[in-house]
């Protein structure tokens, strides 16, 4: 994401030259969405890019209509116009994309306002917390759905078991790991991964942290739910290249759940 006050696409430096005059009415062209403002409106706060924009230091592209350009998302520049109009927050569910268009727009006020509303902490502070508590994160979530389209072939759903260990209960290695193992006979693949970060050693935090996963292949567009399961101390052998002589063996805390994912709706199935 650019820096708040940094040069965008379709606002490019002018040459030296006399300031560019704008007309006290602007016509805009934001991602093919069409507005009318005032020069005073989107001048408004002087530190933004808008302002910037519109300052007569840069050269701003128009499209066939004369409409100046903006390449960003058109739906979503409604609420910062009613921001910079009337001081309007958008509503809770539009607050995260909002406050991500703030950013690029580098309207600090609006940003200031949106930073402190539970949608955008949850998502920026809690959520992101979360996932600095779980080693690996992406490429846990991407081995996850990896597995579930390859057990899809069999099934309308596919079902994953992940092991997530806590930490080791023997002192010793202390690596972050994500391995996967498969029972053929069973079709079945589980995933081990851990151990956490200090932010989650309570068994409160790691369930908190699974359901973060849940969210986030959601908000992908997956059909997706999960349970926990009992949790168990397992054995686990490291064994050498030759995988003939065990070179140490650990004990291990894990917290167990399944994650569940519908790939068409049948009966006794609800649509998300």
């Amino acid at each position: 994401m650019d820096a708040p006050g940094t040069l965008r696409r379709g606002l490019s430096k002018a040459p030296a030259r006399p300031l560019t005059q704008f007309p006290a009415v602007i016509p805009l062209n934001v991602g093919g969405h069409d507005y009318t403002t005032s020069l005073s409106t989107l001048r408004k706060y002087e530190s933004s890019m808008l302002a910037a924009m519109f300052s007569g230091r840069y050269h701003v592209i128009q499209d066939e209509q004369k409409r100046y350009f903006i390449d960003r998302d058109g739906d979503l520049f409604q609420y910062i116009l009613k921001f910079l109009r009337d001081s309007e927050v958008p509503p809770p569910q539009a607050a995260v994309q909002v406050y991500k268009e703030a950013l690029y727009y580098g309207l600090h006020p609006l940003i200031e306002i949106l930073k402190s509303s539970p949608p955008v902490r949850a998502e920026y502070e809690l959520r992101e917390s979360l996932r600095n508590a779980l080693p690996k994160y992406k490429e846990f979530k991407e081995k996850l759905v990896d597995l579930a389209y390859e057990l899809a072939s069999t099934s309308h759903c596919s079902e994953i078991s992940v092991h997530q260990y806590r930490e080791f209960l023997v002192e010793g290695l202390q690596a972050q790991t994500l391995s996967i193992r498969r029972d053929l006979t069973r079709d079945e693949s589980t995933i081990l991964i851990g151990p956490l970060n200090d932010y989650g050693k309570e068994s409160q935090l790691e369930e908190s942290m699974l359901h973060c996963v849940l969210y986030d292949l959601r908000e992908e567009g997956f059909n997706v739910d999960f349970r926990m399961r009992e949790s168990v101390c397992e054995y686990w052998t490291q064994k050498n290249k030759n995988n003939d002589i065990p070179m140490y063996h650990e004990f291990y805390d894990t917290v167990c759940c399944a994650f569940t994912f519908n790939w068409w709706p049948t009966k006794g199935v609800k649509k998300k």
